[in-house]
């Protein structure tokens, strides 16, 4: 199987809808902050892209053959974050270099992905118990590790990436409600001994705002509804929102970044942004479908996961219809890790997709065959 890649299979509908984004998130970022964050926003995405095209060149079967070493390396960054890393806010997230910040719970999203792959890419034919159960061990593991951070945000979205993956490589419909049903039943021992107060506040804040006592719990909804509300059909135009302005809104160039598109651009823009996710999204299916390796397959449906899961859990958050768990929107949002862990997952989807391989068997197997 060829290595070299095929320039002709490069994604440029993916590509110009990217670079859209991108362009929305750098003026909106300018607009929510500063041209201080502007600044260093502009750097991430010039470091994301000289990613992008470097990991092009390397065959995505490389990331295969290293999957299990790059695993328990971040792994180890987990670890030693819970000791030596820098915390903001009461959360114990980053490394800190210089006036730079890397958190490592970003890179374990494609990690696990890449990892889950490679286990799972010869259980086509029937996923058993065992397998099921390294699966939940390799997702479970670094889900706990970034729960202790505390970034439940984070953390949630290993599950959907868990659990595509797992239908994908095909496993049995009724194996896969059982984990759901088992999740569920289990969601009380979550709630008493994994989250913190102020997560479970904004969980009750989510369900049942009226019984919320506490106004910080319910406060980045209320403020996000507003902006939202007050941008209206055409918005109040580009830096001339209130709510983020008068920085009413918290956490406006990263979190709740959709809430100031929203106030400033207004509803129709704001649905443009949406479709621009739901076309990226939607090639990024395609790519799946049309990938006949079986590693590479899965490792785009893992990494499309990702991207969809973060885009409905971020503008949820703003239209106050999930809970507040701190997700970034995807090539938008303000932070280093965000954008670089984006671009990377970007480029290893095009890296499947500009590399033809038609994988039906274990590679050893051809080896101790010839």
């Amino acid at each position: 199987m060829s290595s070299k890649v095929n320039l002709r299979n490069f994604d440029w509908l993916i590509f110009l809808i990217l670079c859209t984004i991108l362009t929305i998130g750098v003026f909106f970022v300018w607009s929510a902050s500063s041209e201080r964050f502007l600044f260093k926003q502009i750097i991430w995405v010039v470091m994301g892209f000289t990613l992008f095209f470097t990991l092009l060149y390397f065959d995505y079967l490389s990331f295969e053959h290293y999957a299990y070493i790059i695993y328990a390396s971040v792994l180890f960054l987990l670890i030693l974050l819970l000791s030596i890393g820098g915390s903001v806010k009461g959360s114990q997230r980053w490394f800190s270099i210089g006036s730079f910040s890397v958190q490592p719970s970003e890179f374990m999203k494609i990690t696990l992905v890449l990892t889950l792959a490679k286990f799972l890419r010869y259980k086509k034919y029937g996923l058993g118990f065992f397998d099921i159960g390294i699966s939940l061990l390799l997702a479970f593991i670094p889900m706990a590790l970034i729960m202790k951070q505390p970034d439940l945000g984070t953390a949630l979205i290993l599950v959907p990436i868990l659990f595509s993956i797992l239908y994908a490589a095909g496993i049995r419909l009724s194996y896969l409600l059982i984990l759901i049903g088992t999740g569920l039943a289990i969601s009380p021992l979550f709630w008493m001994f994994m989250l913190k107060s102020y997560q479970k506040l904004r969980i009750i804040g989510f369900l049942w705002p009226e019984k919320t006592t506490d106004w910080g719990a319910g406060y980045h909804r209320l403020q996000s509804l507003i902006a939202i509300g007050s941008g209206g059909l055409f918005g109040t135009g580009w830096g001339n929102g209130t709510q983020n302005q008068m920085k009413f809104l918290p956490e406006r160039h990263t979190d709740f970044i959709f809430a100031v598109i929203a106030e400033e651009w207004g509803f129709l823009r704001a649905c443009l942004v949406l479709l621009l996710y739901i076309a990226f999204v939607a090639c990024g299916i395609g790519i799946a479908r049309n990938t006949r390796d079986p590693y590479g397959r899965l490792v785009v449906v893992g990494l499309v996961t990702m991207f969809a899961t973060q885009i409905v859990v971020n503008v949820g958050m703003t239209l106050g219809v999930a809970p507040i768990v701190g997700v970034t929107l995807p090539f938008i949002s303000y932070g280093g890790s965000s954008m670089l862990t984006s671009f990377v997952a970007l480029s290893i989807i095009f890296n499947v997709k500009m590399r033809s391989k038609i994988d039906l068997a274990s590679r050893r197997f051809y080896e101790m065959r010839y």
